[in-house]
């Protein structure tokens, strides 16, 4: 097969691995929130935590670094849709 062929499958796979890291830091992400406003135990906060920085690292280590921005980025996002306090509606009189 050409040359021209490998490049491209290896573009495309490039992409799906930045796109699938995304979605999973985004997923990751909400868990890891999910995980630390549910809970009232110190010990679950903190190996929320641990294991968040565990998982950046052992990327930072493994993977390729637009694998880890891409999961970061998800991550990032998880945190500002999720992570910020909720603002609260005021009430409109209705009028009649």
């Amino acid at each position: 097969m050409p040359n021209i062929v490998y490049e491209l499958i290896e573009l495309l796979a490039s992409l799906l691995r930045f796109l699938g890291l995304a979605i999973f830091g985004l997923g990751f992400g909400w868990l890891a929130l999910d995980l630390l406003k549910e809970s009232s135990l110190w010990q679950v906060q903190i190996a929320v935590f641990l294991g968040l920085a565990g998982l950046l690292i052992a990327m930072a280590v493994y993977t390729a670094w637009g694998a880890l921005g891409a999961f970061a980025a998800g991550a990032g996002v998880a945190f500002l849709i999720w992570g910020l306090p909720k603002k609260e509606k005021k009430e409109e009189p209705k009028k009649e």
